[in-house]
This record gives C-alpha cells, structure tokens and sequence, in this order.
C-alpha cells in the first residue's frame, strides 16, 4: 500500500463483501460489525505483511474470517439461523422465489453457507475463497458442489416451500 488513502480506498470497496462473510459466520449485526472493525485494524496494523496490493481483497477477507472464528471461540457465540439478512440481487423479480433461496442458503452449516455466499452473492473465485476459507481450492470446489446438491435438495422439499 502507498498510502494510508489507498488502504481507506480498498477497505470501502471491500465493505460490503466484508460484512456478507462476517455475518454469514456470526449471524448478528453487531457482532459482525465488531469482527470487521478488528479485522481492519490487524489489517492496518500488518499491513507490510501483504506482499501484492491486487490480492488486499483475499488478504483482508482472511484477517476476517480468522477474527469472526476467533471471536465465536471467545464468546462461545450461538449462532441463531432464525436471524435474517440481506445479500441478494435486486435484480431477482420472484419474491417467493428469493425468500425460498434466502432460507434455504441460511439453513446450510458452514463452510457451505460461507462458500456460497463468497462464490455467488460477492463473485470471488475459487482459489480465493481456498485462500480465505484456508482450504485448497479441490476442497472449496468439493464444498461448492456439496452446498449446490443440499441447496437443491431443501429446494425440493415441499415441506421447506410452504
């Protein structure tokens, strides 16, 4: 990083990626907002640790997610799937249809809820969301496929739709 402004700058444009994962670990708000504040701060802190700005994204989202894992070890966090959040394309027209995705992806454990998330709703590639899950991209792609097979099969159930 050249300066303290281009760490600002890659920071906002992370933000709302930062906050998907975040929440998609702590399922709360608050918590979430906590992990992303502590996250950005190691990041600063660190900074000379990051050996290529283009990959700040990857980097930054790792220093996160290690912070949310550590943060539900601390507080020993109950994660709550009742909790609901926002993280899809407005460009969807089927409300039924949204609802039923948005319960059925909320509804996976992790590391198949985080790679969902990371895959379709913030578009990262595979070898990304390897480098921030701390898998190799064989397991995130086996964790992807597993994700879409459980997705489609609660999609199925007709119990889940009504």
């Amino acid at each position: 990083m050249k300066s303290n402004e281009d760490f600002c700058r890659n920071v906002r444009l992370c933000r709302n990626t930062m906050y998907a994962l975040a929440f998609s670990i702590l399922k709360n708000d608050c918590d979430a907002a906590d992990a992303i504040s502590e996250a950005v701060l190691k990041a600063y802190s660190n900074i000379n640790s990051l050996k290529n700005d283009k990959y700040f994204k990857t980097w930054i989202l790792k220093i996160l997610q290690n912070t949310c894992i550590e943060m539900l070890r601390k507080n020993h966090a109950v994660l709550d799937i009742d909790e609901q959040y926002d993280i899809y394309d407005e460009s969807y027209t089927d409300t039924a249809a949204r609802l039923s995705l948005r319960s059925a992806v909320e509804s996976l454990k992790n590391p198949y809820r985080t790679v969902t998330i990371l895959y379709y709703y913030e578009d990262l590639p595979i070898k990304d969301i390897a480098k921030i899950t701390g898998c190799s991209a064989a397991a995130a792609k086996k964790q992807l496929s597993r994700a879409r097979f459980m997705l489609k099969d609660i999609l199925n159930k007709e119990d889940f739709l009504e």
